[in-house]
């Protein structure tokens, strides 16, 4: 651990929390029952304000950032639903993100589990061949010999996040089949596909009601190939020409949430130039990445161009229900009985409810579909646990908070649950398949999809 500088704070350079961010916070309280660690063990430096504190504390050079410091912080899953109910307006998640950049410079916390998240993050998910490449290694790892040996008795080998991370990973699509080429068979009569070097467009039979770009994310692209597909699929249904722009990387989300802040940026500068086109929205279907890519511009310290990309920023559903969608063909029902509404409940990733506000849209999109009964689910905004890599790093805390929400689920008893995040799909269903539910835990997109069928013979491509 290195000394603290001669001013005394912890904290050096630009890249630090500011103070006048730190001392927003007027220690009410209303934040701790918001926070999903500090419901869980009722201690204060689990809490926003107590971490506040903390931070506060490193800044004054009042207290060095030891095991148990760093563990109070590093115990955050970053859901930032204790913004949502703070009356001061503090930015906690970026005093965080500052704050773990500092101690990631400052402190050495060299482990196995750290360094493969490190080459990951480094050199995996910037490089879209190379996050193609790691999902056929995982599909060879669910198939065949290799497959029943790894859920057998080769998966008792591994370490604990190992079997996690396996077990948590859907069945993958070969190379060929997570192409979005592929949506152009599935495309509404007179709609079009365009290719060249800049990337894919799609175009609507008629003339455009509007232009915009989708940001094609690591997870979706790999590993929900189908939904990634139904984003473009429904965007051309809404009349939208729909860009692709072959430039765009890695959000970036990850990295800033671990510290990694100049990876982030250097990730964020790729995208603001990725995006330069002329463009209504900035697409994104996954929570955590639209919420990373609509901080650009304070990531990168209000630099013009990056604070007119994140201006640009919407969620998928925001932007359906902006433009709206034709009347759905297809009615929906129970799969238990046709004659039954499909009773249908949403989880509201943190990301999308929290950091990015939105939360009427999916309702909205989902309210207006033929045979959906819509379920309030009890504390819909609590968070699943999964929060990233943290259900990995952190199991016990993520699957105490995942069992609140498969218990509130539960509670209602919904054919399908709605969340809109990739993280969250994946640890919520795998809790639910642990737990032997039979509800099915899908994208906003898969359960619109299914009200807006591809023509039959365009079924198989989708």
């Amino acid at each position: 651990m290195n000394a603290a500088p001669a001013g005394g704070s912890w904290f050096e350079g630009a890249d630090a929390p500011t103070r006048r961010d730190l001392d927003t916070c007027i220690h009410c309280g209303l934040c701790l029952m918001a926070c999903p660690t500090y419901r869980t063990l009722k201690l204060e430096p689990d809490s926003p304000r107590g971490r506040i504190w903390l931070m506060r504390g490193l800044a004054d050079g009042r207290i060095a950032p030891d095991v148990t410091l760093v563990a109070h912080l590093d115990r955050c899953l970053d859901c930032r639903a204790c913004e949502s109910v703070c009356p001061a307006g503090v930015p906690y998640g970026r005093m965080l993100e500052a704050t773990r950049g500092q101690l990631e410079q400052r402190i050495r916390r060299a482990t196995p589990v750290r360094a493969l998240a490190g080459l990951v993050l480094s050199a995996v998910l910037p490089h879209r061949e190379r996050v193609h490449a790691a999902a056929d290694l995982l599909r060879l790892g669910q198939r065949g010999v290799l497959g029943a040996w790894l859920r057998g008795a080769g998966g008792r080998l591994l370490p604990l996040w190992a079997r996690r991370g396996l077990a948590s990973t859907p069945a993958l699509l070969p190379r060929a089949g997570r192409s979005l080429a592929r949506v152009e068979a599935a495309l509404p009569p007179g709609a079009r596909m365009v290719e060249d070097a800049d990337g894919v467009t799609f175009m609507p039979a008629g003339e455009p009601r509007g232009r915009v770009a989708l940001h094609e994310t690591c997870l979706m692209e790999a590993m929900f190939s189908h939904t990634h597909r139904e984003a473009v699929r429904l965007m051309v249904i809404a009349g939208l020409e729909v860009v692709a722009p072959r430039a765009a990387t890695c959000c970036g989300a990850l990295h800033a949430h671990s510290g990694r802040r100049e990876e982030a940026r250097a990730l964020a500068r790729r995208n603001v130039r990725a995006f330069s086109g002329t463009f209504d929205f900035v697409v994104s279907h996954s929570a955590g990445c639209g919420s990373a890519l609509r901080e650009f511009g304070d990531l990168l310290g209000g630099d013009a161009d990056a604070g007119a990309f994140s201006a640009k920023v919407r969620d998928v559903s925001e932007v359906l229900a902006h433009f709206g969608l034709p009347p759905a063909p297809h009615v929906l029902s129970s799969p238990r009985d046709d004659a039954a509404p499909l009773r249908v409940a949403m989880h509201d990733p943190c990301h999308l409810a929290h950091a990015q506000r939105v939360r009427e849209a999916p309702r909205r999109l989902l309210r207006a579909l033929p045979g959906v009964e819509f379920l309030e689910l009890p504390d819909s905004d609590w968070c699943c646990g999964s929060a990233g890599v943290y259900n990995l790093t952190h199991p016990g805390m993520a699957d105490a908070q995942l069992a609140g929400k498969l218990d509130r689920i539960e509670s209602v008893t919904p054919d399908v649950v709605i969340a809109s995040n990739p993280g969250c799909l994946l640890h919520m269903q795998r809790g639910a398949r642990e737990r032997g539910s039979e509800v099915r835990i899908v994208h906003l997109l898969d359960v619109l999809g299914e009200a807006y069928p591809p023509p039959p013979a365009a079924a198989s491509h989708t």
